[in-house]
C-alpha cells in the first residue's frame, strides 16, 4: 500500500448520491414541502442535515474503511479547506484589505469572492432575485458558514460545465430539489423523506469541469482593459496528458481521481435508525477528504478553531493535514542531481525537476511558490547553500523575492530557482492585491506534462519570463549550478542535497497585509506570525561527487 493511501484511508470516505429519473411537477412540489418540513428554507440545506445518513454510527457498518475507521463524508469533508472556505482567515484578511483600499468596490468584490467562499447563500440570492448579502450579515448564516457544502456541488447542473459561462463560480444551480451523484439506480425514498431532494444520476459530478467552476477565476482591476486570470488549474489540466475530455488514455485522470482518492467498497449511507438493511454497496467510493496542497491552512484552522468557529474535530484536521503532506511528498514532484563534474574553480552539476501533477506546479492561488534549496556538503560541513530561509521566512541573500528573475544557471548563494507567479498592477509594480492584478511579470510555475504551445488554453497558461531557457519544457526544468569553491573546500568527496520546497503563503504575501488596519487582517497576521511556516518538501535527493 502506498504511503499516500495509508495516510488518506483513515480520513477518507465517499458519499455520492445517485439517482434514477426526474419526477413530475406535482411530486416535485410534494418533495419541496418535505424539504421545508425538515428545515430547508430555500434551495440549499445545511451539511449537518446530510450527516443524518452520511455520517458514521457505531451501530452501522456503513461509511467505514476496511479497517473499521470512520471515513464518512460528513466527518472528512468538515476538515477540508472547502468546508472552511468561509472561515479561511487568509481569504477574509485579503478580501478586507481589498475593500479597505477600494471601498467603492465593496459590493463587486464581495459578490465575486462569496460565489466560491459562501456559494449557497450567493446562489440563493440569485435564485431569489435579490442582491447578495454583505459579508457582515453572513456570519450569522449557517449556510454561509458551511462553505462549499454538499448541496452546492451536488445540485450543480451539467449544462454549462467546462464553458466560460461556468467559470468564476457561475454554477448552474436550480431549485429543482435534485441531488446529483455518480451511482445509478439509487434508492430515492429515504433522501426525499428526510430532505425533500431526489437523488438523480449525474456523471458530471465526477468531471473536472465541476471543479473548474471555482478553480478558473477571473478578476478585473478597475483600470485594466481586460479581466485577469487569477487561477486556472482546470485550464492547465485541459492542456496536459491527464485530461480525459478528448478521450481517455492510460494517463487520464480527473481532478477527483487525484484529489478524492478511492476509499474502496462500502455502503455510502446508513439508516439513521441504525440498520444498513437494503442499502446498496458501492465500489470505487471517492473520499470527501478532498486532499489539496494547503496543509499550512489546515494547521492554522486547527490552532485557532475556537476563534474561527471551526467545527471539525482536531483529530480530523490533523489527519487532513497529514494526507495533504502525503500527497505533496509522494505524488507531486521529483528531483535528480545529474552531470556532476569538477571544474578549475569548483564544481558544476545539474538539478532536474519534474512536475507529476496534472496542472502547473504550484497552481491555484497565486501566492504559492516552489523553489530549489541546494546544499553542498564537504568534510568540514556545508560549503554552499542556495534557497534556505531566514528566521522571518525570507530566502537568504535574495534582496527582493518578488523581483527575483527566472534562473537557468545558479552561481552564487544569492540566486535561487523559484517556480512562481509574480503579478503586476497597471503601473507595472509587483502586487499581492487581487483587485489590482493586470498581468504576469513572471510565471515560471512548472508546466504540466504534455502541455503544448498549440494546445487548449495555451495563450492563457503559457509561461512568462523563461525566454531563452530551452530546458524549461513540458513538465520539467533543469537548472545548472556552477559553484566556485576554495581549494580546501573542493577537495575530497562532496555531497549534494537538493530539495524542492513549497509554501502556500510566503512571508512576502503575508507582508502585503501589514499596512491594513482591518480586524480580519490583524487577526490573520497574529495567527500567521504565531505559526511555524516551515516549507513542505515535495522531493529530496542526494548525490555524491567523489
Amino acid at each position: 500500500m502506498s504511503p499516500l493511501r495509508r495516510a488518506v484511508l483513515p480520513l477518507v470516505a465517499a458519499s455520492s448520491l445517485a439517482a434514477v429519473f426526474a419526477i413530475p411537477a406535482a411530486e416535485r412540489a410534494s418533495a419541496q414541502m418535505m424539504g421545508r418540513a425538515t428545515g430547508r428554507t430555500g434551495a440549499f440545506l445545511e451539511a449537518q442535515r446530510c450527516a443524518l445518513c452520511h455520517s458514521h454510527s457505531p451501530r452501522a457498518r456503513a461509511l467505514t474503511d476496511a479497517n473499521g475507521n470512520d471515513v464518512s463524508p460528513f466527518l472528512t469533508w468538515s476538515a477540508t479547506t472547502m468546508a472552511n472556505a468561509f472561515r479561511d482567515p487568509y481569504w477574509r484578511a485579503q478580501m478586507s484589505r481589498e475593500i479597505e483600499k477600494a471601498p467603492e468596490s465593496k459590493d463587486a468584490i464581495e459578490s465575486l469572492c462569496l460565489r466560491c467562499h459562501a456559494p449557497a447563500t450567493s446562489h440563493q440570492s440569485r435564485l431569489d432575485g435579490t442582491a447578495p448579502m454583505p459579508l457582515e450579515a453572513l456570519d450569522a448564516q449557517p449556510l454561509a458558514r458551511d462553505g462549499v457544502s454538499c448541496t452546492v456541488c451536488h445540485q450543480a447542473q451539467a449544462t454549462n460545465l467546462g464553458t466560460p459561462g461556468s467559470f468564476s463560480g457561475m454554477l448552474d444551480i436550480r431549485d429543482e430539489q435534485k441531488i446529483f451523484g455518480p451511482y445509478p439506480e439509487p434508492t430515492t425514498m429515504p433522501m426525499r423523506m428526510h430532505t425533500g431532494y431526489t437523488p438523480t444520476h449525474g456523471t458530471h459530478i465526477s468531471s473536472s469541469a465541476l471543479c473548474g467552476t471555482c478553480h478558473t477565476l477571473y478578476t478585473h482591476a478597475a483600470d485594466a482593459p481586460r479581466p485577469f486570470l487569477e487561477q486556472a488549474p482546470y485550464l492547465e489540466w485541459r492542456n496536459s496528458v491527464f485530461s480525459d475530455e478528448r478521450g481517455t488514455t492510460p494517463e487520464s485522470r480527473s481532478c477527483q481521481q487525484c484529489h478524492m482518492p478511492d476509499a474502496g467498497t462500502m455502503r455510502i449511507a446508513r439508516n439513521p435508525m441504525g440498520s444498513d438493511f437494503n442499502i446498496a454497496t458501492r465500489t470505487n467510493v471517492r473520499t470527501h477528504a478532498i486532499v489539496g496542497g494547503n496543509a499550512f491552512m489546515l494547521d492554522l484552522l486547527r490552532a485557532n478553531a475556537e476563534e474561527l468557529g471551526v467545527t471539525a474535530t482536531p483529530d480530523a484536521l490533523l489527519r487532513a493535514a497529514a494526507a495533504t503532506r502525503a500527497l505533496l511528498a509522494y505524488r507531486t514532484a521529483r528531483v535528480a542531481v545529474v552531470n556532476m563534474r569538477r571544474t578549475a574553480t569548483g564544481i558544476e552539476f545539474d538539478v532536474d525537476v519534474e512536475n507529476l501533477s496534472g496542472h502547473k506546479l504550484p497552481s491555484g492561488y497565486p501566492s504559492r511558490r516552489v523553489w530549489l534549496q541546494v546544499d553542498v556538503r564537504g568534510a568540514a560541513g556545508t560549503v554552499f547553500t542556495s534557497g534556505s530561509l531566514d528566521e522571518k521566512g525570507f530566502l537568504r541573500g535574495v534582496a527582493d523575492e518578488l523581483g527575483e528573475p527566472h534562473r537557468d544557471r545558479i552561481e552564487s548563494s544569492s540566486q535561487v530557482a523559484i517556480y512562481e507567479a509574480v503579478v503586476v498592477d497597471a503601473a507595472g509594480r509587483a502586487t499581492t492585491s487581487l483587485a489590482e492584478m493586470v498581468a504576469y511579470r513572471k510565471d515560471t510555475r512548472l508546466l504540466p506534462r504534455g502541455w503544448r504551445a498549440d494546445g487548449p488554453h495555451a495563450d492563457e497558461t503559457r509561461p512568462v519570463g523563461v525566454v531563452g531557457d530551452r530546458n524549461f519544457a513540458n513538465g520539467r526544468d533543469t537548472v545548472t549550478y556552477a559553484i566556485a569553491l576554495p581549494p580546501d573546500s573542493a577537495r575530497g568527496p562532496l555531497t549534494i542535497v537538493a530539495r524542492l520546497q513549497y509554501q502556500a503563503i510566503p512571508s512576502a504575501w503575508a507582508n502585503g497585509l501589514r499596512a491594513s488596519a482591518t480586524a480580519a487582517s490583524r487577526a490573520f497576521l497574529r495567527m500567521y506570525d504565531a505559526a511555524p511556516n516551515t516549507p513542505e518538501t515535495l522531493a529530496l535527493t542526494l548525490a555524491t561527487l567523489e
